[in-house]
């Protein structure tokens, strides 16, 4: 693999999860990690987890100068020493690549079952998310039948067209559902991001992420 610089960003603001070292990795890169220390929780106006959305679209922007840029939630770590380089690989020459989502193939689907577990009392899904704005959004976004992607790891290019994609994100994020993977689809399309395209193109990781040896989960 040609040399690239390479920055890995995670954000773990209001500290909801212990952080694991990643192992060693094959091919040189940077850790970047938001926190509470480096990257305090602006307490009167947003809660940690809508803040830790800001690296996660904006990673290109707080630590520029990298070729490739790979985000890692920090429920999950890199425990393979080929991770990176398998991350690389599968972005291959497009701006973008993401998992596809491991249970549903839509984001009609994905706003059916978000609205199904707010709906019932005291559910995860209800103590993080309840209020957020699913309908405002799906009647935004006038197509249910999008596909739906995991956004938990994926990988990008720094170019011009995926700083607009990443801000078109943003603004589904904040406007509507901090849910960010209903507002992830339109966002790509609405920046004229088309799935194998030479031009403005994302390749989609078939595999589940939950399963692969190079991304696992460390929220106990």
């Amino acid at each position: 693999m040609a040399v690239r610089k390479i920055a890995v960003i995670s954000a773990n603001t209001g500290n909801f999860d212990k952080p694991v070292p990643y192992v060693p990795q094959s091919v040189p890169y940077h850790f970047y990690l938001f926190d509470d220390h480096n990257f305090p929780v602006r307490t009167r106006s947003m809660i940690p987890r809508l803040q830790a959305r800001i690296p996660k679209c904006f990673g290109w922007q707080m630590v520029p100068g990298y070729d490739y840029y790979l985000w890692v939630d920090s429920s999950c770590a890199l425990l393979d020493p080929d991770s990176i380089k398998w991350f690389v690989e599968q972005l291959g020459d497009r701006d973008f690549a993401f998992f596809k989502h491991p249970h549903r193939n839509t984001i009609g689907e994905e706003a059916a079952y978000l609205k199904k577990r707010l709906a019932m009392p005291d559910t995860y899904i209800t103590s993080r998310y309840a209020g957020e704005l699913i309908d405002e959004q799906m009647a935004e976004i006038n197509d249910p039948e999008l596909p739906l992607y995991a956004s938990t790891a994926f990988i990008y290019r720094n170019t011009y067209g995926v700083q607009k994609a990443l801000k078109e994100w943003w603004y589904h994020i904040s406007r509507y559902h901090i849910i960010d993977q209903l507002g992830l689809p339109y966002a790509l399309k609405q920046s004229n991001f088309k799935e194998g395209s030479d031009l403005y193109g994302f390749n989609v990781i078939q595999e589940n992420f939950m399963k692969i040896k190079y991304l696992s989960c460390v929220r106990k």
